[in-house]
């Protein structure tokens, strides 16, 4: 039934990909918006830990109302539909899509996937009338269809370059599209590596008459645990939104990990799923997974598989040459099929060039492991697929 209504969004909104257009959403959202003049916005912008931080903020605030949209999907459209209750059921949303989709045929809107689907959750939980709205933004911030709401508070967990092609390769350019979801008098709570972005970051909130608090300034956190530090960041956002006393001391990480953050899937063999989709977050997992902090009770990797969603040509040599020099042994590259998955061709070229092993068949390989630790990372969507594999 899942794989139905994915073919037929992919039918009638193509696939998904950034298609900036403001107006087409404020057309499609405005009769809505009086519908959550009682609910506190929360825009969640950065480059990686975007989707930790949101899933960590509904996870605090289990016990008020909330709806929570993320994006992308890795297994199921349900996951970016979220509440205090859980996902919505697939039949809500099947239900829902098809009532959304012939209000935006009687009225001409014409939305991109992403747009689309962000439409059928502010429907959804514009009748939820809830507490909370919190919002991850899907590409940079200024343009995409979140920054229709007016964000109370804003997190940023990071900012690093990604999607140079659109958001600019400057730093500057690529934060300013981020801060584009501030308001004035927003909260931006942001916790940035880089001295440089930090101190832009506190000149574009004044600019703008956001207020800041910069958690590096307020915690030892190391870089490299970088799910540490987006789950802090949510912690700090959930105590500002409920009116408690920010004290950073008492905090200690939660021993739940989200799902492909950590993940352990036990099968024949150990899965440990970690996903990483750019080179910043490449460099950052393999530092982390390299440090005392992960390996002070953990046995090492028998085994790596990576694999990548699109990217420039560029990014997946530096990927594949970060993965060569980590360390890990038994490291292994290949394909998985899926719509935004990178292409046989270009990955089978980019292996051999770097020496690294290619695997042809990946259900076979996933199938055939019967022993030991495997580590699997890469795009989020290799994640789900091999989860859909080890279901079978």
């Amino acid at each position: 039934m899942l794989d139905n209504l994915s073919q037929w969004l992919l039918t009638h909104y193509g696939k998904e990909q950034f298609t900036p257009g403001p107006e087409r959403m404020a057309l499609a959202l405005m009769p809505l918006k009086h519908k959550f003049k009682d609910s506190r916005i929360v825009t969640i912008a950065g480059t990686n830990g975007k989707g930790e931080t949101t899933l960590r903020l509904s996870q605090y605030l289990h016990e008020h109302s909330h709806c929570t949209w993320t994006s992308p999907h890795i297994e199921r459209i349900t996951e970016r539909f979220r509440s205090e209750e859980g996902e919505i059921s697939l039949d809500e949303l099947e239900a829902l899509i098809q009532a959304c989709h012939e209000y935006a045929l009687a009225h001409s809107f014409k939305l991109s996937y992403y747009e689309f689907l962000f439409f059928v959750f502010c429907t959804w939980a514009s009748e939820k009338s809830p507490e909370f709205l919190l919002l991850e933004v899907g590409l940079g911030g200024r343009l995409d269809a979140v920054n229709f709401f007016d964000a109370e508070v804003v997190l940023l967990p990071s900012v690093s370059r990604d999607h140079q092609e659109i958001l600019g390769n400057r730093y500057d350019l690529i934060l300013k599209e981020k801060l584009g979801v501030l308001r004035p008098g927003s909260l931006l709570i942001s916790f940035l590596d880089l001295f440089y972005l930090r101190e832009r970051t506190r000149t574009q909130a004044h600019a703008i008459g956001a207020r800041l608090i910069d958690l590096a300034d307020k915690s030892k956190i190391p870089g490299e645990n970088f799910s540490h530090r987006n789950q802090f960041l949510a912690y700090a956002a959930y105590l500002s939104l409920t009116g408690q006393a920010v004290n950073y001391e008492n905090w200690n990480p939660e021993e739940n990990s989200l799902e492909h953050r950590g993940e352990v899937v036990a099968g024949r063999a150990l899965w440990t799923l970690f996903g990483s989709h750019n080179v910043d977050g490449m460099r950052k997992l393999i530092q982390f997974l390299s440090s005392e902090i992960y390996n002070s009770s953990r046995p090492s990797f028998d085994a790596v598989i990576v694999a990548f969603s699109q990217r420039p040509p560029n990014d997946l040599v530096v990927m594949l040459k970060m993965i060569k020099a980590s360390g890990f042994k038994n490291v292994k590259v290949t394909c998985f099929k899926h719509p935004k998955a990178a292409s046989r061709e270009m990955m089978e070229g980019l292996v051999r060039k770097e020496g690294l092993e290619f695997v042809d068949d990946i259900d076979s390989y996933v199938q055939g492991t019967n022993s030991g630790k495997v580590l699997v990372t890469g795009s989020y969507y290799f994640l789900g697929y091999i989860k859909s594999i080890l279901r079978c």
